[in-house]
């Protein structure tokens, strides 16, 4: 028995010294020729202290000897790579990611293929990137009839720029890297790097150092998350139209430099942006990585509410809210302690009858987006010059096409399918129509769906001219209304005026809703029949203002007036 130990224990020094030896020596070589010129890079962090070849060549290319940069992968952790390079350590990680909506993007392509007529139903059935759960996202067809022909096009290229495995646009604002690195690797404003990596030191498109951040700045998130909803609302931003004649005004004879490729407007900031909160500190990681089935809606991923911090009773679940019987406070990712103001019961608003069916952003939102009737636009022709005054898209695609002056440049591959341009037929923010969610609670709505889709051929055919798409299931057009969680978030709430009274708020359209443009006021029914707009009873009680309201509402305005 001694001597099959022997044996067998010289067997394998034999085999290490003759097979393994060499292959680590070549991947010590390619390591040293990395930190030849990559001199100063740092480690990613204490977990990650890597050599570059681990997270930087295939394993089958770590035992030849590099030469140059053809074999580097430069973003190890993109969807195409991430069980290759990150799943040995983070498998578990990586199966919940898969199902979340930052991986599948499922709210959004399903959604929008059930409006355009291309699928029966709402339900999460294709993903942006590879899923289990999910179906692969079928190609488009080649002959144009219907907006349900042009969907999937319309989703890959126009609205797939911010998916996990899309590269960013190296725009200002906008860089970043792919797959968990989007989140998880800090890149600045203007993409340059600022790290120990002398080679790389101020060059464009690069992480602001090698490093892994946690938690995640709020800056990181808006490199996507800088749209309308849930992203530049929170820091007040709100775009400018896309017509050129909306930039900002020249300052000292230039025009300033776009953020996100796009001028905005500056809006009262969320209370809670105001305060130094990142969005991960109410965004947590069993919600933005996965942690549940694939879901199609925004409200069922959100695990924390207001109440868990705002309530009487600290219901977060977490040690990271606090609180006693005097007072309260949260510790942020950041480690900063906030004081938390506590639900005032003694607040009247707080204890009308039916409160409690509303959500607190029925109040407490200052302001919301409402875009009003969307026009996309599908142009195959060589020459777009006539679109340089809607050169401001927001998309790379389109921005590159022209010069600073607005000279057409060209199409990037002038015989293929052209870009997709949208527009609006009016914008606002403003105060919402009122609606009810999953769970029946009155929440505002907004008006993100209400297409109409033109699609011109390479041959200067005219196939779509404005035309309203058809839902899914033949009950209407594709037009829709959706719960809006405003991150527009006031201390104080609104005066009950704002609803009560208010034809927007009720869901009967600014002025009535008459005329082709005020009807886009007028709500239409959302996707999901667990939603709804208000009944006309409800609408009725806002607009008519009762005798039991008149009465109750004298009373707060006689306490205000006494107490000043």
């Amino acid at each position: 028995m001694k001597t099959i130990l022997i044996l067998c224990l010289l067997t394998f020094q034999i085999f290490w010294y003759f097979g393994t030896s060499p292959a680590e020596e070549k991947t010590d070589e390619n390591f040293a020729s990395c930190r030849t010129c990559h001199t100063g890079v740092e480690a990613m962090d204490e977990d990650h202290d890597f050599s570059c070849v681990r997270c930087h060549l295939m394993p089958e290319h770590r035992r030849k000897v590099l030469h140059d940069h053809n074999r580097v992968v430069r973003h190890p952790s993109s969807p195409t790579k991430v069980n290759i390079f990150c799943g040995p350590c983070h498998r578990d990680d990586i199966r919940k990611l898969q199902s979340s909506r930052h991986w599948t993007l499922a709210g959004m392509i399903n959604q929008t293929r059930f409006l355009w007529g291309a699928q029966p139903d709402p339900d999460p059935r294709y993903s942006a990137a590879p899923c289990s759960r999910l179906e692969k996202m079928p190609e488009s067809p080649k002959t144009v009839r219907t907006p349900a022909d042009l969907v999937d096009d319309l989703l890959r290229r126009r609205c797939f720029a911010c998916h996990l495995g899309t590269s960013p646009p190296m725009a200002n604002g906008m860089f970043r890297g792919l797959g968990c690195a989007a989140c998880h690797v800090p890149y600045d404003n203007d993409g340059r790097h600022r790290g120990g990596d002398h080679t790389l030191k101020g060059k464009k498109g690069y992480p602001t150092a090698h490093k892994f951040c946690r938690p995640i700045p709020n800056r990181q998130c808006m490199h996507c998350h800088n749209g309308p909803y849930g992203g530049g609302d929170y820091t007040g931003k709100f775009q400018h139209d896309f017509h050129y004649s909306y930039r900002t005004p020249l300052a000292n004879g230039y025009l300033p430099e776009k953020k996100y490729l796009m001028d905005h407007h500056g809006l009262s900031q969320d209370v809670h942006h105001q305060a130094g909160l990142f969005c991960v500190d109410c965004h947590d990681k069993k919600e933005v990585m996965g942690s549940m089935p694939v879901s199609g809606t925004g409200l069922s991923g959100v695990k924390i509410r207001c109440i868990h911090c705002h309530g009487i009773e600290n219901s977060r679940g977490n040690d990271r809210g606090q609180s006693s019987s005097s007072h309260r406070f949260l510790l942020s990712g950041d480690g900063v302690r906030h004081c938390v103001p506590v639900r005032n019961i003694t607040n009247p608003a707080h204890n009308i009858p039916g409160m409690e069916k509303v959500h607190c952003l029925g109040c407490h939102s200052a302001w919301g987006f409402m875009d009003y009737g969307p026009s996309f636009i599908r142009d195959d022709r060589r020459d777009l010059s006539r679109w340089a005054p809607w050169r401001m898209q927001s998309d790379e695609s389109v921005a590159t096409m022209f010069d600073n002056q607005g000279l057409f440049l060209g199409k990037p591959d002038h015989d293929g399918p052209g870009p997709w341009l949208m527009g609006w037929r009016f914008r606002r923010w403003e105060y919402l129509t009122l609606g009810k969610d999953e769970e029946g609670r009155i929440v505002p709505f907004h008006s993100r769906y209400q297409y109409r889709i033109s699609y011109v051929d390479s041959n200067c055919r005219v196939i779509l001219n404005n035309v309203i798409p058809q839902r899914g299931d033949g009950t209407g057009r594709g037009w829709a209304f959706m719960p809006y969680y405003s991150h527009t978030v006031q201390l104080r709430g609104r005066n009950c005026e704002a609803c009560h009274g208010e034809s927007l708020a009720a869901g009967i359209g600014l002025w009535g809703g008459e005329g082709p443009d005020l009807a886009l006021t007028r709500p239409s029914p959302p996707v999901y029949p667990s939603m709804g707009l208000l009944t006309e009873k409800e609408k009725q009680t806002l607009i008519e203002k009762s005798p039991a309201y008149r009465k109750w509402r004298f009373k707060t305005l006689w306490r205000d007036y006494r107490d000043r």
